[in-house]
């Protein structure tokens, strides 16, 4: 019996002679494994639907355990060729990211749209790629259930203060008077024992404390709908959301590593 099934490729990789195996992400029923046979020949008929960044209809059977692909069409390519490396780069990071927060069997209908709503604005450059970067790295976080609270000093309950410091790992905020005038937030992740090795406090304006929780709170289609004026600001942003996903995931990124060099 075949069935069907729309979903994104986050993850092509090489198997036997000419086979392909793809990591897809569907709304109905998460991350799915398909294989293509032959797809990796310049002459399959499944060529197009074969490619990262690809969102399509997929027609597939399943054969000895494994689900294989029939055949399909393609509902939108992101990223497509000529688009500029930097883009391209992160667009690799954002699909990494979704390939690894997501389960297999699982509804993954937000994901799925945050995700390409994501590859869009990468496409589209609709905002600056470290401020897509960060509000991705963040979502992502948040979605796997890492969610601070923003909404006072975990010591003495102010509710709004020059600057905020994060505690990335016990996901709670402390105002500069209770850190202490001469503390200095600690922006760097570790050089040893890189994850969950000592607390992290990143320093934020209150531009960056109202992005975040407009992230938190925002409709999938409206993730990116908020504004960062100051350069300083959409660096934070950028570089608190790998500091917070990594720490929390305890894991880094080859791909981020990548987009690091190529920006």
């Amino acid at each position: 019996m075949r069935t069907t099934v729309d979903g994104l490729v986050l993850r092509e990789a090489a198997s036997g002679e000419s086979d392909k195996l793809l990591t897809v992400l569907t709304a109905e029923h998460g991350r799915i494994l398909i294989s293509a046979k032959g797809a990796r020949s310049m002459k399959s008929k499944n060529l197009a639907l074969c490619s990262l960044y690809t969102y399509a209809n997929f027609e597939c059977y399943e054969k000895n355990g494994m689900r294989w692909l029939a055949g399909g069409s393609v509902n939108r390519r992101f990223c497509p060729a000529g688009t500029e490396l930097e883009a391209l780069a992160l667009a690799a990071y954002v699909v990494d990211i979704a390939a690894e927060i997501s389960g297999e069997g699982v509804n993954a209908d937000e994901l799925l749209r945050v995700t390409m709503n994501t590859l869009y604005a990468i496409e589209n450059k609709i905002k600056p790629y470290d401020m897509i970067k960060g509000a991705y790295e963040l979502y992502a976080a948040f979605s796997s259930g890492f969610t601070p609270d923003l909404s006072s000093c975990g010591k003495c309950g102010a509710t709004r203060a020059e600057t905020m410091y994060l505690d990335v790992m016990n996901g709670s905020v402390i105002c500069s008077k209770c850190l202490g005038e001469s503390a200095k937030g600690q922006t760097e992740l570790p050089e040893t024992d890189a994850y969950m090795a000592r607390n992290i406090l990143f320093p934020m304006s209150e531009a960056l404390v109202a992005a975040l929780g407009y992230i938190m709170t925002a409709q999938p289609s409206r993730m990116l709908a908020f504004e960062l004026k100051e350069e300083r600001d959409i660096a934070d942003l950028s570089r608190l959301g790998e500091i917070y996903l990594q720490n929390h995931l305890e894991r880094g990124f080859d791909t981020l590593e990548f987009y690091k060099k190529v920006k």
